[in-house]
């Protein structure tokens, strides 16, 4: 067959991939542009603008109403509670008070006697605050590295029973967290990780596994390539090396959703840490301490305010400025 035929049977499409013509502008194409042009933009007219403002409108509303709770508590934690219970039946109560008294209550949270340790005259509240960051990190570092490396070998290690361990994973998903408290109380006490000297360990242990984290990296992992570790393979690589310096810098985002959900878990634990820490206040993280400002007699609601607004913040700088991994993840663990 000679080249002059060959040329003749050659599509518009070969054309353009080889000679590097703009598809969206050559008029000879045929129907080939309707496969590479860009669909147009919509145009805005009176029908769709009115339909975005009404989106926007109740979008504005819903927020505002999600938002008026937070905006209250913010607002009279910046009060004195004299004045806070002169205003609850007023209109008043949702706006700003006296500006000499916004940050009084506050300061008495660091300052008041009953938040004051006897012995060295340091703030609890500031040490339930440290306590909770301590708390924090540690958590989300371990859940990482354990139910990272978990994960892994359950995605790509072939062992017996690593099917039937696979199952059981997905099965202690469906177990509700509040059910394990009792026989994990149980089993620390019998290992001794519940006494004065190792109960911050006790208390820690427990959440460095969840199946849940297991079941979201190894789904991850999965869907990965296996050339890349064939790869790393051939160059010497072995399966932990390969781990840390292919798989994670890979999986930056799955590991980033993992870490904000485990922080937010970790930060607003109250059941498992009021049972570890009733009794030692210098141990107990913020949201234990919570308990400790709310039953001071007489009430002081102004200071009780402040102390939920100081353990709102965090969860909601997080939720701010992570809120794109954090939607991933949901809808991640929903398409898995």
């Amino acid at each position: 067959m000679s080249a002059t035929l060959i040329m003749k049977k050659r599509t518009p499409v070969l054309d353009v991939v080889e000679q590097q013509v703009d598809p969206v502008k050559t008029e000879e194409l045929g129907g080939a542009e309707k496969i590479f042009a860009a669909k147009p933009k919509k145009k805005w007219t009176a029908k769709r603008i009115a339909a975005r403002v009404c989106l926007y409108f109740w979008m504005s509303v819903l927020a505002v109403i999600f938002l008026f709770p937070v905006w209250w508590m913010i607002v009279n934690s910046m009060k004195s509670n004299t004045e806070l219970v002169a205003q609850l039946s007023s209109m008043r109560t949702f706006l700003p008070g006296n500006i000499k008294e916004w940050f009084a209550s506050y300061a008495n949270l660091f300052t008041f006697t009953a938040f004051v340790n006897p012995e060295t005259g340091g703030s609890l509240m500031g040490r339930a605050i440290l306590n909770s960051i301590l708390y924090c990190a540690i958590t989300v570092a371990g859940v990482l590295l354990v139910n990272s490396l978990a994960a892994y070998a359950l995605s790509r290690l072939k062992f017996p029973g690593s099917g039937v361990i696979t199952t059981v994973v997905l099965l202690l998903i469906l177990v509700p967290v509040e059910t394990s408290i009792v026989p994990q109380i149980v089993i620390l006490t019998k290992l001794g990780l519940l006494l004065p000297a190792t109960r911050v360990i006790g208390y820690l242990i427990p959440g460095l596994v969840s199946p849940f984290y297991i079941f979201m990296f190894r789904s991850y992992f999965v869907g990965m390539p296996k050339e890349l570790e064939e790869a790393a393979e051939i160059d010497g690589a072995g399966k932990l090396r390969t781990f840390f310096v292919i798989i994670i810098p890979l999986s930056k985002a799955i590991f980033a959703t993992v870490a904000i959900f485990t922080f937010m878990g970790a930060w607003n634990d109250y059941v498992f840490a009021q049972y570890i820490f009733a009794s030692n206040a210098e141990m107990m993280p913020l949201q234990v301490f919570l308990q400790q400002v709310n039953n001071v007699q007489p009430k002081d609601t102004s200071m009780v305010m402040a102390a939920l607004t100081i353990s709102t913040v965090p969860i909601a700088i997080v939720y701010i400025f992570c809120q794109r991994y954090i939607v991933e993840g949901v809808s991640f663990s929903g398409l898995k």
